[in-house]
C-alpha cells in the first residue's frame, strides 16, 4: 500500500492477539496500511495482568482510554494511569504496567531521530489548558521536547470545511459517531475508529450526532492542532 494513502480502520476489522494472560494487543495502524512514520495499536490489560516490555522505535506516545492501573519506568518511576493520562515512554526504556481493565492507546514514533524528552513525561487531559480553533476545542498532551505531537480534541455537531496538513498524522475516536470525507469516500466512524491522515491529504471529520466526537490524534512533526489550510 502506498505509504501516502488514508486508511480508515473500524474495531470489527482488528483482531485482537493475547500475547499473555489477560494482555490483549491490536494493531490498529502499522506500515501494512501504509503508515510507516507513526505506528498505531490499542493494548488492553485486563484485572490482575501486567504488561512489561521496553519502548520502540524514537519513542512512544501512551494514552488511557478506559480501565485504572499503574505504571512503573525506567525514567519516570511510577505513575497511577487512568482515563485521561498521556505518557510519554523514552526508546529503548523498559517498563511494566498493572491494570483493571486498561485500555490503552500507543503510538509508536518511527520518524526522524530520538527527542530530548518532555519535562513532565506524564500528564493528565485535565491539566491540560484547551485552546480554540473556529468552533472546535483541543488539549495538547505531549509535544514540549519531542518531534511529535499528542492531543485530544472535541469537535462539535456539523461538519467543517475541507481541509490539510503539512504533518503526518493518526487519529482514534475516543467518543462519539459521525463521518470521516476523505480520498472521494464518506465512511461512518465511532469509538475505536482510526484514521491514518498523509500530510497534504484533503479530509474532514464531520460530526453526525448530537455531542461532541472526542478524538486524539498524534502527528509528526510536532506543532499546532490548530495549523490547518482549506483545500
Amino acid at each position: 500500500m502506498s505509504a501516502d494513502r488514508p486508511v480508515v480502520r473500524r474495531p470489527d476489522q482488528v483482531a485482537g492477539a493475547e500475547t499473555s494472560a489477560g494482555v490483549t494487543v491490536r494493531e490498529m495502524l502499522n506500515d501494512d496500511h501504509g503508515c510507516r512514520g507513526l505506528h498505531q495499536r490499542r493494548l488492553g490489560v485486563a484485572a490482575g495482568a501486567r504488561l512489561a516490555g521496553t519502548a520502540g522505535g524514537q519513542g512512544e506516545a501512551w494514552y488511557v482510554i478506559t480501565g485504572t492501573g499503574s505504571l512503573g519506568t525506567e525514567r519516570a518511576g511510577s505513575a497511577a494511569l487512568a482515563p485521561g493520562t498521556a505518557v510519554w515512554l523514552e526508546p529503548g526504556g523498559g517498563y511494566a504496567c498493572e491494570g483493571d481493565g486498561l485500555e490503552i492507546l500507543a503510538v509508536t514514533v518511527r520518524a526522524g531521530s530520538p527527542a530530548a524528552g518532555p519535562t513532565h513525561p506524564v500528564v493528565r487531559l485535565e491539566d491540560c489548558e484547551p485552546e480554540r480553533t473556529g468552533d472546535r476545542e483541543f488539549r495538547v498532551l505531549l509535544s514540549e521536547g519531542l518531534t511529535i505531537t499528542q492531543f485530544a480534541g472535541m469537535i462539535p455537531p456539523g461538519r467543517a470545511p475541507t481541509h490539510h496538513h503539512t504533518y503526518d498524522e493518526v487519529v482514534h475516536v475516543l467518543a462519539g459517531r459521525g463521518v470521516v470525507h476523505l480520498d472521494g469516500t464518506d465512511t461512518p466512524i465511532g469509538p475505536g475508529t482510526s484514521i491514518y491522515l498523509p500530510p497534504l491529504q484533503p479530509h474532514c471529520l464531520e460530526n453526525t450526532g448530537a455531542e461532541p466526537l472526542q478524538v486524539l490524534g498524534v502527528f509528526h512533526p510536532a506543532g499546532s492542532p490548530a495549523a490547518k489550510q482549506v483545500s
